[in-house]
């Protein structure tokens, strides 16, 4: 029924009544015509059917099917289904760990609101990224403003998320019907190359994803081969986040990455992600080479004066030996920056074991 009802549709439409009447005759009457007659008439509807079927998706090329408007369909780091109708254009990232990825992938300009505080809470990558200050802010980390964010008109959001849960907010998005994607800080390489290409899926920058996700990933190939294949031994690493006793375990990509350095994490033995280890523990461990993270320049020099403090440090072999170094702490948390990680940690582990191509900055004793 729906097949006649298009044909007489076609028939009976000045732009098509033309096309119709070129290719067929007019209905027969099925009480005079002959078999024959009345199969050919019927095969010839059936071919045209197909024929402007296919006009008509063409003609909507334009509108729907040009790669400016393809439909997206991603996930994001919680095996969420991510459909929007096109690639977005208006993109408000409450976290600020994405930052580094969403630039690398041609899609700075789709920001449209971040943070507040992302120029305290992450100078490194407005440094890397200046335009990111120009964003308008929409409220902190924990308390996003909802009403600003809505008048942003944003067709994706990036929320603050954890590895337990996409953030708090997300409800909230649901509710008003705004589409938004979790994407998480990594917990290893593995993970990290493959949220490259969720996020280029997303972004609707799926082949500059995947170009991206090889690049890094032959990077850091090549650079752990060779200072595996030059190193003679792994030292002890302590690393430290500069508050409190709190440092790094197994399900990290930082543990993976000091290991990748030709290291060994002192905290690696725990299969955990955060945790705190009693400041005897570390002096029993006795750490050859000790890495304090920072997130603002000031806090660099603050930090190593405070470690060498804590009593009974002084007799440790890194603070003896003048091992102790830091390292900006988001570069840890992108991978974008892995290769660049990589390369700085060699240095502390094993000074000079790139060579001249091997060190690329943040050595601080």
């Amino acid at each position: 029924m729906k097949c006649k009802a298009f044909l007489r549709f076609i028939r009976n439409t000045p732009q098509t009544k033309g096309v119709f009447q070129a290719l067929l005759w007019a209905e027969p009457d099925q009480n005079t015509v002959c078999p024959w007659q009345l199969y050919k008439y019927r095969l010839n509807s059936k071919i045209l059917l197909f024929l402007m079927m296919g006009f008509f998706v063409m003609a909507r090329g334009d509108t729907g099917c040009c790669a400016g408007n393809r439909q997206i369909v991603g996930e994001d780091d919680f095996g969420r289904k991510i459909v929007l109708e096109k690639p977005p254009e208006r993109i408000v990232l409450l976290s600020g760990t994405p930052v580094d990825l969403i630039y690398e992938l041609g899609a700075g300009h789709m920001l449209v609101g971040v943070v507040d505080t992302i120029a305290t809470s992450y100078p490194e990558t407005c440094r890397r990224y200046p335009s990111i200050l120009e964003k308008e802010g929409v409220g902190r980390f924990s308390a996003p403003n909802i009403e600003k964010i809505v008048s942003l008109a944003p067709d994706l959001i990036i929320p603050f998320a954890s590895s337990e849960s996409p953030g708090k907010y997300t409800t909230v998005f649901e509710r008003r019907g705004l589409a938004y994607a979790a994407f998480v800080s990594v917990e290893n390489v593995a993970f990290g190359i493959e949220q490259i290409k969720r996020m280029g899926s997303v972004l609707g920058k799926e082949k500059e994803g995947k170009a991206l996700a090889h690049k890094i990933r032959t990077e850091v190939d090549t650079l752990s081969k060779k200072i595996s294949s030059r190193i003679k031994d792994r030292p002890l690493v302590y690393y430290w986040w500069g508050t409190r006793n709190g440092t790094y375990g197994a399900r990290t990509a930082i543990n993976e990455l000091i290991e990748l350095a030709g290291g060994v994490n002192l905290a690696g033995q725990f299969d955990a992600q955060h945790m705190e280890l009693s400041p005897e523990y570390v002096i029993a461990r006795d750490p050859d080479v000790i890495v304090i993270s920072y997130w603002k320049e000031s806090q660099r020099d603050e930090r190593v004066a405070a470690l060498r403090k804590k009593p009974g440090f002084s007799g440790v072999k890194a603070v003896k030996n003048n091992r102790v170094h830091t390292i900006e702490g988001h570069s840890f948390h992108t991978t974008i920056r892995f290769a660049e990680v990589i390369q700085t940690l060699a240095e502390f582990i094993h000074p000079g074991v790139l060579g001249d191509s091997g060190y690329s900055g943040g050595l601080r004793p």
